[in-house]
């Protein structure tokens, strides 16, 4: 069993209107996660894009200054309210598009990427979406959690993973419980704590792979993610996340010929993906 450690993030700021601190790697131990990004977002800067192979889910904090608009190549436009989740099953290939509903408000969220079992990969595109009142709340001496899927939340998942959001208490203590064969890691929204000896700070995430407890220094909020690892094969290619290179191959030829659906584009600025 490997000892806890602090995963450094990558940085990522386009114009303005966007910035993220996400984490990618090591990807052992971030299994089933394939990447999260922690975003700010308060304008349209992504042009409508492909995703196969994995899940693509947003989550937006209760503090967002505004939603957002969230549009597919199923024939979809639903707005994701703060505190609200949206989860595009992206399987064999859809198209998506996601922007603030009010422009120049700020956003303030988790993008996503859970990946899906190599039996699932082709599975069709679907959509799965909760409000907040939807998702289970729970609280002990001095922290509270929203689990927002995962656990006994509304959703039916092709594969065993969770996010609870936490709250602790300046002096409080938060355990972190793994089921046995899952794994994970917690990002630090704001505040300061100490984990297994480690000192916990905005911007960084503590790998999980043995129960343990969390002390606040200050309010403490903290995104923890825990999961079963699939442990098969991953060949990424840009939007695609496939077993094999040929799945990729064919991806990029159902996109570039139709076979995920079309979007059309939106009448204000955007950049392309680069995910």
């Amino acid at each position: 069993m490997s000892t806890p450690r602090l995963l450094q993030p990558q940085r990522t700021r386009i114009g303005t209107g966007f910035q993220a601190e996400g984490w990618r790697e090591p990807l052992a131990l971030l299994d089933p996660f394939i990447m999260v990004d922690h975003f700010r977002m308060s304008e349209a800067v992504f042009a409508p894009h492909p995703h196969a192979g994995f899940s693509a889910v947003t989550y937006l904090f209760d503090d967002s200054a505004s939603g957002v608009v969230s549009r597919d190549s199923l024939g979809g436009e639903h707005e994701i309210l703060p505190g609200g989740l949206h989860w595009t099953l992206a399987g064999r290939g859809v198209i998506h598009d996601e922007y603030p509903i009010t422009a120049g408000a700020g956003v303030h969220g988790l993008q996503i990427f859970v990946n899906l079992p190599a039996e699932q990969k082709l599975r069709e595109p679907a959509v799965m979406r909760l409000a907040p009142e939807q998702m289970p709340h729970r609280a002990g001496l001095g922290w509270r959690a929203v689990q927002v899927f995962g656990g006994t939340a509304e959703l039916a998942l092709p594969w065993p993973a969770a996010l609870a959001i936490v709250d602790v208490d300046a002096g409080a203590m938060f355990p972190v419980e793994l089921a046995a064969g899952e794994q994970g890691f917690a990002l630090i929204i704001h505040g300061s704590g100490q984990a297994a000896g480690l000192p916990l700070s905005v911007g960084r995430a503590l790998s999980l792979q043995t129960s343990l407890l969390v002390q606040a220094d200050e309010p403490l909020r903290l995104a923890v993610f825990t999961g079963r690892p699939l442990a098969e094969p991953v060949v990424r290619h840009g939007p695609f996340v496939m077993s094999d290179e040929g799945q990729v191959v064919a991806a990029l030829q159902r996109f570039q010929t139709g076979g995920m659906g079309r979007l059309a584009a939106r009448p204000h600025p955007t950049t392309t993906l680069n995910a």
